[in-house]
């Protein structure tokens, strides 16, 4: 069920990604980017800022480098894999979709910060963060884990809404970044699932010889004529 999923949020963001190109959802867009405009102050902008600096691609690679370098250590190693191919996947998605549907970002006059590239669907920026609270949900176990999927919503809220407000990204630019990060979720996440793949980590790390005697009795030996 994970991978039809995953598979039907890939078409949903291929179809966002063709209505995003046409007249009447770009002009929506646009009017909601300009009604953003008026909102805009100092401590906002900075707050926009920073959202924008610690969701960047760049980040986004380093922790899926990292984290599961640490979680492999603390043999958590369906955890590390999940984390390295759904920040990986995400990333990559969102690459490849934003290649084909070529969309042109807002208007030059609501910039605020130049955008890394010229084209606009889906938001690298909201795939990052959306992989980032997606994590913290899976990762996190126990009474922890409600605070954790709280921070990580927040988080994509907030990264979300920044690259809106600073002028470089409409609001189906960032949708379409979160179904990328989604849809990596649950196509890796129903691989590592797979009863062959979960036996096989679970494998990972076993001493040889402790897999070739598991499950065997040990020989009684017997006594020889003398």
């Amino acid at each position: 069920m994970k991978f039809i999923g995953g598979v039907l949020l890939l078409v949903v963001l291929a179809v966002l990604g063709l209505a995003a190109k046409t007249t009447a959802l770009t002009d929506a867009d646009l009017r909601l980017d300009e009604h953003l405009v008026a909102l805009r102050t100092p401590v906002l902008t900075d707050v926009a800022k920073a959202a924008t600096l610690v969701a960047q691609a760049a980040v986004g690679a380093v922790i899926a480098v990292v984290v599961p370098v640490i979680l492999w250590l603390l043999r958590r190693r369906r955890d590390a894999l999940l984390t390295a191919c759904l920040m990986i996947g995400a990333l990559a998605i969102a690459y490849v979709v934003k290649t084909l549907v070529a969309e042109h970002r807002p208007p030059r006059r609501l910039w605020v910060i130049p955008p890394d590239n010229a084209m606009s669907f889906p938001s690298g920026h909201a795939t990052v963060a959306a992989g980032v609270a997606l994590i913290l949900g899976l990762l996190v176990r126990g009474r922890l884990r409600p605070l954790a999927t709280t921070v990580g919503v927040l988080f994509a809220g907030v990264v979300a809404f920044a690259r809106m407000y600073l002028g470089v990204h409409y609001l189906l630019d960032v949708v379409g970044g979160c179904l990328a990060a989604v849809s990596a979720a649950l196509l890796v996440s129903g691989f590592l699932d797979l009863p062959r793949i979960r036996s096989g980590l679970e494998d990972v790390g076993t001493p040889a010889a402790g897999r070739h005697h598991a499950g065997r009795s040990p020989r009684v030996p017997t006594d020889r004529p003398g």
